[in-house]
């Protein structure tokens, strides 16, 4: 291991857990190529979060039964913000 690598080594033992899964996210971001989300979310399994996933399809779907076909999401937060002071 080089002088380079044994420091970053240390630099990462001295981090907190919060810390380290946020420098894992942004090794992430540099080297695509790669997947190492079972590092950065070891307690969750990969079928977990399919499951995850269909479950949240399932209810969107259930839930576009209860508004009309014409419904216009963007036209509907336009029409609640009318009025409303704008902070940004």
């Amino acid at each position: 291991m080089t002088m380079l690598q044994e420091q970053a080594v240390q630099m990462i033992q001295d981090m907190s857990d919060d810390n380290v899964g946020f420098l894992i996210e942004v090794i992430q971001r540099l080297i695509p190529k790669k997947t190492y989300t079972s590092v950065v979310y070891p307690s969750q399994k990969p079928d977990e979060k399919m499951q995850a996933f269909k479950e949240l399809v399932a209810i969107r779907n259930e839930v576009k039964k209860y508004l009309p076909d014409d419904f216009d999401p963007d036209a509907e937060l336009e029409a609640r913000n009318e009025g409303k002071p704008q902070y940004f």
